[in-house]
């Protein structure tokens, strides 16, 4: 009988192996990645993904990972929680997204038992109302990915000088 196969995508070194010693702890498969080049070419039933990765986007390894593996449970991390990288995830096949630090029974619910969208979605990342600060950041994040990071394009849709949005960026840095 094959061991199930977990793909833990995690730039963190310490964190990585840790997640990798507990799902081998419970009869994974491990294979442990810190980049998008690493990522193998074969069926992967599980993932993990970190949002932000030296050197790639966590939800352009999600959609690698499920046009490999359509099948793939993909759970997202992210220490930079907004709900614009929440909805791209899920839209390109992420079943959940969570915030660091997470203990690993949430990571195992998230991985192993079904939800809805409507049951992830009435379960925001802040119970608070969110501030139009916060609003403001996520629509900038929002369309900065829609310009795949290019902050003059970025700046021209949203009618900002590039100056300014650079200025806006610096002013509210993700929270963590």
């Amino acid at each position: 009988m094959h061991k199930k196969k977990i793909l833990i995508l995690e730039d963190n070194e310490d964190f990585r192996t840790s997640l990798a010693l507990e799902f081998e702890d419970r009869g994974f498969e491990i294979i442990a990645i810190e980049n998008m080049s690493e990522i193998p070419d074969i069926p992967i039933q599980y993932a993990v993904v970190d949002l932000r990765l030296k050197n790639d986007n966590g939800i352009q390894c999600v959609e690698k990972i499920h046009n490999i593996s359509p099948a793939c449970r993909i759970v997202m991390l992210t220490g930079y929680p907004s709900l614009a990288t929440a909805v791209q995830a899920m839209k390109k096949g992420a079943v959940n997204y969570l915030t660091k630090p997470i203990n690993f029974s949430q990571l195992e619910k998230a991985l192993f038992e079904e939800e809805t969208s409507e049951q992830i979605l009435n379960n925001p990342v802040n119970d608070s109302s969110p501030s139009l600060a916060r609003h403001e950041r996520e629509y900038i994040e929002y369309v900065l990915a829609e310009c795949q990071g290019n902050i003059t394009n970025a700046a021209k849709k949203l009618g900002l000088h590039r100056q300014s949005l650079q200025r806006k960026l610096k002013k509210y840095p993700p929270r963590k």
